[in-house]
C-alpha cells in the first residue's frame, strides 16, 4: 500500500534576492519513504529551494509545514533536528577533528552525551569504512572522504528526512561512485531524500519521483521512466536532449 504521510508540504514558496525573483511561487509535498530528484538548469533556483526549505535561506513569503507543523523562526531548530542536508562543498569544519565534526550538534543541542555521540560517530564512520579517521582534520581527507562524513554527520540525529544539495559535483569521478554508493544504501534502507543532481543515470535508477524546476517554477514532475522517456513539455525534452 502506498505510503500518504506528508513529512513536507510547501504552499506558494517564493524567495527574492533584492529584485531577484529566484522562486516564483511553489507547491510542493514530500511524503515518506519518497525519494525525490530534483532536476533544473543552472540558476533556475534547485538549491535555493533546498536552502528556503531548512531556513538556511528564509523564505520571502509561503508557507512550510513539516510533520504538519508551519516552520516558523521560533521552531526551526527543533524542525532541523529531523532534517538532515548534505552540502555541494562538504561544509565541515577544518579546525575540529572528524569526531569532533560528528558529535557537535547532537552534543550542543543536548540531544546526546558526548559518549553517546562518540559511539555512534565510531559506528557510522565503520560502516562508511573509515573508522580510522576519526582524529583526522577535514584537509588531510580527500574530496570522496569528506562528502561521505558529511552524509553520517547529517545522519546523527537520525533524521526524518535528508536534502543533499549537488553532493557529487565537486568530486573527481572515482570519489562520485562511493558517495552514491552511500546515498543508494540510504534510499534502499527508506530514507526520505530530496537530491538536486546533475546525475542523470542516478536520478533516473534512485528517484520515486522527478520535479524539474525552471526559473524558480515547477515546470514538469514525474516517476523518472516517463519523464525521461515521455517527457510532457517542450522545455524538458529541450533539457533532457542537452544532457543525455
Amino acid at each position: 500500500m502506498e505510503n500518504t504521510e506528508t513529512d513536507l508540504k510547501i504552499k506558494n514558496l517564493k524567495k527574492q534576492f533584492g529584485k531577484n525573483k529566484v522562486l516564483n511561487g511553489i507547491d510542493f509535498e514530500l511524503k515518506e519513504g519518497e525519494r525525490v530528484v530534483i532536476l533544473g538548469p543552472s540558476g533556475s533556483g534547485k538549491s535555493t529551494f533546498l536552502r528556503c526549505i531548512n531556513w538556511m535561506e528564509e523564505p520571502t513569503s509561503g508557507e512550510i509545514y513539516f510533520d504538519g507543523t508551519l516552520v516558523t523562526e521560533k521552531n526551526i531548530r527543533k524542525m532541523r533536528r529531523n532534517m538532515g542536508m548534505v552540502f555541494q562543498h562538504f561544509n565541515l569544519i577544518n579546525n575540529l577533528t572528524v569526531m569532533d565534526n560528528l558529535i557537535l550538534a547532537p552534543v550542543k543541542l543536548k540531544i546526546m552525551t558526548r559518549e553517546v555521540a562518540e559511539k555512534r560517530a565510531k559506528e557510522l564512520l565503520r560502516h562508511i569504512g573509515l573508522p580510522n579517521k576519526a582524529e583526522a582534520y577535514p584537509a588531510s581527507l580527500s574530496g570522496g572522504q569528506k562528502q561521505r562524513i558529511a552524509i553520517i554527520r547529517a545522519m546523527m540525529l537520525n533524521p526524518e528526512v535528508l536534502l543533499f544539495d549537488e553532493p557529487t559535483s565537486a568530486l573527481d569521478p572515482e570519489a562520485i561512485g562511493d558517495v552514491l554508493d552511500l546515498i543508494r544504501e540510504l534510499a534502499d534502507r527508506g530514507m526520505t531524500i530530496m537530491i538536486v543532481t546533475h546525475e542523470m543515470g542516478f536520478a533516473r535508477e534512485i528517484a520515486t519521483r522527478i520535479v524539474f524546476i525552471d526559473k524558480g517554477r515547477i515546470i514538469e514532475e514525474g516517476e523518472p521512466n516517463t519523464f525521461f522517456s515521455h517527457p510532457k513539455t517542450d522545455r524538458v525534452k529541450e533539457f533532457l536532449q542537452k544532457v543525455l
